[in-house]
């Protein structure tokens, strides 16, 4: 039986003995851009257009003196608007021909008056009412009934029931102008010796004085004493009636 050499495998896992040139290659990479980068620079060159300079003209100040007359004349001549200052080089002859003149549509035109319409005449129509003749037949006037004066009204307080157990039900307000009874109430505390303890307004009006009137006599009220209650709450509020005739 033959027997058949085999090669045996390296012990190394990694090819160790293999050279790696991709240094060079990167090197060459490199070298080859930069002459290309060059090659660019010199074809797209920027070249900028050379600004060409104006000559500046030196301004002059030229003082004139007005006792001077041909000075004196330059002044007129610059102070008229209607005026072309023009030098004598530049002045222009007069045109000789005959189709290059100016020649107006209007010229040899007389301007005339135009004549003025004649006068309507006047038409007198017959007048069928004058401002002194009377067109509505007479009017009897009418008469005028007697207006009551209403009796005077005065403004009262409206107690709570709570309270009206207590006291007077309704008391009335002297010398207080309460435009507005029902937009205002208040809230109070009475105490065991029917006294008032505290008003506390739940609504009020606008006039901060007519306010003060009514906490003033709100507080002036007394009610009679009840040794259950040490504080009872209520309510008062306002409203005007007419005073009754005896």
């Amino acid at each position: 039986m033959s027997t058949k050499s085999h090669s045996t495998p390296p012990g190394l896992i990694f090819a160790w003995d293999v050279r790696d040139h991709s240094m060079w290659r990167l090197v060459g990479a490199l070298v080859v851009l930069m002459a290309a980068m060059a090659g660019f620079f010199f074809i797209f060159r920027i070249v900028h257009p050379v600004t060409q300079r104006l000559p500046v003209t030196p301004q002059h100040v030229i003082s004139l003196d007005p006792s001077n007359p041909a000075e004196l004349a330059l002044i007129h001549r610059a102070q008229d608007r209607s005026f072309a200052l023009l030098s004598d080089s530049d002045s222009v002859a007069p045109v000789e021909s005959p189709l290059l003149a100016f020649h107006s549509s209007f010229a040899g035109h007389e301007i005339k008056l135009r004549e003025l319409d004649p006068a309507t005449a006047a038409i007198h129509q017959p007048r069928l009412f004058t401002a002194a003749s009377d067109v509505l037949p007479p009017v009897p006037r009418r008469a005028v009934d007697s207006v009551a004066v209403p009796p005077a009204a005065k403004l009262h307080a409206i107690m709570s029931p709570s309270l009206a157990k207590r006291g007077q039900a309704n008391v009335e307000l002297s010398s207080i102008k309460l435009t507005q009874p029902t937009r205002v109430q208040f809230r109070v505390a009475v105490g065991s010796a029917g006294q008032i303890i505290t008003a506390l307004p739940l609504s009020s009006v606008e006039d901060a004085e007519i306010m003060q009137q009514l906490n003033a006599a709100i507080r002036t009220l007394r009610f009679t004493p009840s040794e259950v209650k040490r504080v009872e709450w209520g309510e008062i509020s306002f409203r005007w009636e007419v005073a009754t005739t005896p």
